[in-house]
Formats: structure tokens, sequence, C-alpha cells
């Protein structure tokens, strides 16, 4: 292989993999301070705070100096993904990251419509700790939350052991539901 080729297959893979990183997560957080991360949004800065020390394990979300949720027992918090031009708001995928490997990570929307109107999901998963994360935009704007059914190694192991089915939320319009895995039909 010449040379040219060589530089020319390489610029082509260091391009292929930044669109790949692109596309994964449509914007990245920066860190902040020391303390977390930060997304800016139209309404303010979005931050993740550490509250205490690290043995703490207290963290809160806040929306410039307002707090727009309070969060304790979690190693790490982040965020996993930014969609800032939505029809519906400004959307955030968080990550509540426990540490352990009983149930590595919780997730939760935040949606910022204004600086005075910040709405924060429940918290959802299967426990796996890298969702599936696509926005659809026809015929309506939805996200979808893909997860592929977490179990722990040791429980493959134990007889009658049959993997979990993929889990599934979908946010559209403010809410946040969990699609239910088709039944088989026995017959």
């Amino acid at each position: 292989m010449t040379d040219k080729k060589r530089t020319t297959l390489r610029a082509a893979t260091a391009a292929a993999v930044l669109l790949v990183l692109t596309l994964h997560a449509p914007a990245r957080a920066q860190t902040g301070g020391g303390d977390g991360e930060t997304l800016p949004t139209r309404s303010g800065v979005l931050g993740i705070h550490r509250v205490g020390d690290e043995s703490d394990l207290k963290w809160e979300l806040r929306l410039g100096r307002r707090t727009v949720l309070q969060t304790e027992g979690e190693s790490f918090v982040h965020f996993e993904a930014f969609f800032p031009n939505l029809s519906q708001g400004e959307v955030a995928i968080v990550s509540f990251n426990s540490g352990g490997n009983a149930c590595p990570a919780q997730f939760r929307v935040v949606r910022v419509v204004s600086a005075d109107r910040v709405e924060v999901s429940e918290e959802f998963g299967d426990c796996a700790d890298s969702p599936t994360i696509t926005l659809r935009q026809l015929p309506e704007e939805e996200l979808t939350i893909g997860f592929p059914g977490y179990y722990q190694l040791w429980q493959s192991q134990e007889p009658g052991f049959r993997k979990p089915p993929p889990a599934t939320w979908v946010y559209k319009k403010g809410v946040l539901r969990e699609l239910k895995p088709a039944t088989r039909r026995k017959g």
C-alpha cells in the first residue's frame, strides 16, 4: 500500500470515528468547576453538583442557582445525552450510577421548558448502564431509550436461567412510558 493510500485511509477512518461519536450523543456535557457536569440551555446552565464531600453521596441538579432535583446514594451522576433543539423543550437524559454491580445505573429525563419550568421524570431503566438513545422526529418527535435486558453474569449460571427481555421507554410530549415486551402465545 502506498503512503498516499495509507494517509487517505487513516483520514477516512478518523472521519468515520468522529461521525459515530457525534451521532451517539447529540451534545456533550462539560465539566464545571470540579463539581459535576454542566449543559448550556436557553434558560440558563443546567448543572450536576455534589453536595457535601464525596462520602456523602448527595447530588443536586440545578438550573442556574435553582435546585430542581436532590438525590443521594449515587456514586456518580452524569449527563448521558442532551437534545437542545426539540419542539417540546430542551431534554437531557441523566444517569445515576450506584458504583456497584447489583444495579449499576438508573436514569431520569429532564426537560427544560423555561427558567421557571423544569420537569424531571421518575427513575427508570433495567439497571444496565449503557442505553441506546434514539431521536425520532417523524411522524411525531419522540425519544426512545432502550436497554439490553440486564442481568449479572453469575445469574446465567443458575439452573433454569432465562435472559431478561430488552426494556424500552419512550419519551413523547413530556410523558415517559415503558413499552411492554410482546408476550408469546402458547400453542
